[in-house]
């Protein structure tokens, strides 16, 4: 008799526990739910992938335009040891005219990578840096090239001055201008010439 409870008391158990698990719990998500998540997953996913292909596109044309720029300048710039993450032993970040990140740690040891190998958080912290300074560095190429330009104006003005001298003197018949002296020297000897022809024929 014992046996018997227990047989149906265990099958009893086990028709419970199928119940419970063919039955989702009040909180589960509903399948329509889950399609739901599934159709905006893959929404979110195509449209990462568009913004990856796009950023990296746009990091190394960024990368390319700020080499041309460094090199024609001949510019570089000491940069934050924050702008990498885990810098502890760095000691100077430099970036150089040619684009690449020179990295010295604190046993003087140089580590030389092109910025565009770097994530794009750390090229977009550096360029957050590198842009107010790159402004200030024009606007000091700018004011070296207004000084430049107006002693070039100066000096040809004096120059076209020097030219005016000589180009308003009275030119000959082959166009080239003579000197007074060696005009009157040219005169004098025409003179003389005609002088010795009327004494020979006399």
């Amino acid at each position: 008799m014992e046996k018997t409870e227990v047989a149906e008391k265990s099958s009893e158990d086990s028709q419970k526990m199928i119940t419970e698990e063919a039955t989702p719990p009040a909180s589960s998500p509903s399948s329509d739910q889950i399609q739901e998540s599934l159709k905006t997953l893959s929404e979110e996913t195509l449209q990462l992938s568009e913004f990856l292909w796009q950023e990296e596109k746009l990091i190394n044309e960024l990368c390319v335009l700020l080499k041309l720029i460094l090199k024609k300048l001949n510019l570089s710039f000491n940069i934050p040891a924050n702008v990498l993450p885990q810098t502890e032993k760095i000691q100077r970040i430099i970036l150089n005219e040619e684009a690449h990140l020179i990295l010295i740690n604190d046993q003087n040891e140089v580590k030389s990578t092109a910025l565009e190998d770097y994530p794009p958080h750390v090229i977009f912290n550096l360029v957050s840096f590198v842009i107010p300074e790159l402004s200030k560095s024009f606007t000091s190429y700018r004011k070296r090239m207004s000084l430049r330009i107006s002693l070039f104006e100066r000096i040809n003005q004096e120059l076209r001055s020097i030219r005016n001298i000589f180009t308003s003197q009275k030119k000959p018949e082959d166009g080239r201008p003579i000197n007074n002296g060696v005009k009157k020297a040219l005169s004098g000897q025409k003179k003389d010439s005609v002088e010795e022809g009327n004494e020979e024929s006399t």
